[in-house]
């Protein structure tokens, strides 16, 4: 049986142009997880949903996310996503830029379409993830970036994906009246920081792990240092970590001295002592909304059960 979002996200992207349509088309064949949309999907259950209209929503929030990644790779030179090339790898990266701008323009129309509400959440939505790419941008080989503007980075560039998901699944199930709205909040609240916590165990899973998802460490060639690192940073009083990712010959191979470092450091343990921070307050949020199976679901999808 088909996955109903990804065969409306297939259908929407088909509508692209040739160039476009291709620059894009190996992330469509490979869907990864769909996390986001499972996550939409889960949060409409606490009422009563139409599930076409629920598979249209997940297509849009995937769609956003799929282009989010296309321009993140341009951004970060990463040549290899979901087990194969990057976008800009096999069209180019101006093309991958206006495949990524036609992804979100496409999600736009949908979401236009499903309702008034979905394309202002969608809209602003856009607006904070474009707002958390120039950040990480501009924090780049900077070793005094603080923990705290590290996540407010991270909310815009990973917590309010995250965030709109939760949102979405919960005025399609509950509308908004008043007390729909508290639930919507506290789903929104519970989105954000479990984004959060999310991103901030991928920095370490980043660092630590030799897979072919995405090769490992290579924010740090170009100076975008995660959780584990800045708060390595902090405590490496020596300066030699800092020394050693702002040396002019850096490359891979001080990766694993970079690694060595961050764990000495107690990098690692601070960043997923962060990470259960935020999703303590993701479990809390949840707290606040009913007991039914949908908040169990969430909860197990979180790690919060």
């Amino acid at each position: 049986m088909s996955d109903p979002v990804q065969t409306r996200l297939e259908r929407l992207t088909s509508g692209l142009v040739p160039p476009l349509r291709e620059a894009v088309s190996g992330l469509i064949s490979r869907p990864g997880k769909s996390l986001r949309s499972r996550m939409l999907t889960v949060s409409a259950g606490f009422g009563r949903f139409d599930p076409l209209r629920v598979a249209r929503l997940g297509a849009v929030v995937e769609l956003v996310h799929l282009a989010s990644l296309v321009h993140d790779d341009v951004v970060d030179r990463a040549a290899i996503r979901r087990g194969g090339p990057a976008a800009h790898e096999v069209a180019g990266p101006e093309i991958a830029v206006l495949a990524g701008l036609a992804c979100l323009g496409t999600a736009g129309t949908e979401a236009a379409e499903i309702g008034e509400d979905v394309a202002v959440a969608v809209s602003r939505t856009v607006s904070e993830l474009a707002y958390g790419e120039l950040l990480d941008v501009e924090r780049g080989f900077d070793t005094e970036l603080s923990l705290p503007d590290y996540v407010e980075l991270v909310s815009r560039k990973t917590g309010v994906l995250f965030q709109l998901c939760c949102r979405l699944g919960g005025l399609e199930s509950v509308g908004d009246g008043e007390e729909a709205q508290d639930l919507i909040a506290a789903l929104g609240e519970f989105g954000l920081n479990w984004g959060i916590a999310f991103q901030v165990l991928d920095d370490c899973l980043d660092l630590e792990s030799t897979g072919t998802d995405k090769p490992a460490g290579t924010d740090h060639q170009l100076g975008l240092f995660g959780a584990p690192t800045l708060a390595a940073l902090r405590t490496n009083t020596s300066g030699e970590l800092s020394e050693l990712l702002l040396s002019p010959s850096f490359d891979s191979g001080d990766l694993p001295r970079v690694r060595a470092l961050v764990a000495a450091h107690g990098g690692f343990d601070s960043a997923r002592d962060l990470a259960k921070v935020h999703l303590g307050q993701a479990s809390a949020a949840l707290d606040r909304t009913p007991d039914v199976p949908a908040r169990w679901e969430l909860a197990r999808m979180a790690g919060v059960a």
